[in-house]
């Protein structure tokens, strides 16, 4: 079993594991439902199939065992459990897959491995305002906060009409290994700020965010 991380932050509970196990011995453990299968045999890579295999490792972790369910997917490709009894979200990069769970409200989790390679598509991700505010000379920290800040919010939006550099607007912070900042979702028709937490873990970095 490789349940790395299991947190319980207000409304929500967050789960990382960390993937030591092959496809087929993940496999074995779960009973997946028939959309579920068909999820699963699409997956290309054995990488891919492991990252979402783990998103079903941890759930068990994080929701009781009568409100456990299938991990399926809306129309804009956003994952819910099909009872319908917890919002989640999922991400994944490297050795970890990431989940959080909330009975009351629509979540948003991002987890990245920190590479420096970040900076080459910096300008892709950060408007003028964030590059003036917090300085030219970002490090590579800085960058991944941002970075998993908003696609923390964007997937917490759970619709394909926003764009990192200009729909989302993260307000300048200090790096700190677990540290609140506030990012805003601006579209045509609303604006609205929500706080997102994001705690550096060795050379990874977590983001989460609950919209209260």
């Amino acid at each position: 079993m490789s349940l790395f991380l299991k947190k319980f932050v207000q409304d929500a509970a967050i789960g990382i594991w960390e993937i030591n196990e092959s496809v087929d011995q993940m496999y074995a453990q779960i009973s997946l439902s028939e959309d579920e299968e068909k999820i699963f045999s699409s997956l290309k890579t054995p990488t891919r199939k492991q990252h979402w295999l783990a998103y079903r490792m941890i759930l068990p972790y994080l929701v009781r065992d009568h409100e456990l369910s299938a991990i399926t997917y809306d129309e804009y490709g956003k994952p819910y459990l099909n009872n319908g009894v917890r919002h989640i979200s999922v991400s994944h990069s490297g050795r970890y897959s990431a989940l959080i769970a909330s009975p009351k409200y629509t979540v948003g989790i991002d987890i990245e491995r920190m590479e420096e390679k970040i900076r080459r598509i910096s300008h892709k991700f950060l408007n003028e305002s964030e590059m003036i505010e917090n300085g030219k000379s970002l490090s590579v920290e800085q960058l991944y906060v941002i970075w998993a800040a908003k696609e923390t919010l964007y997937k917490l939006h759970g619709k394909r009409d926003i764009l990192f550099r200009e729909h989302i607007y993260i307000e300048p912070f200090k790096v700190e290994e677990h540290g609140l900042i506030y990012g805003t979702i601006k579209t045509d028709y609303d604006e609205r700020i929500f706080p997102v937490e994001y705690q550096l873990i060795d050379d990874y970095i977590l983001a989460y965010a609950l919209d209260r």
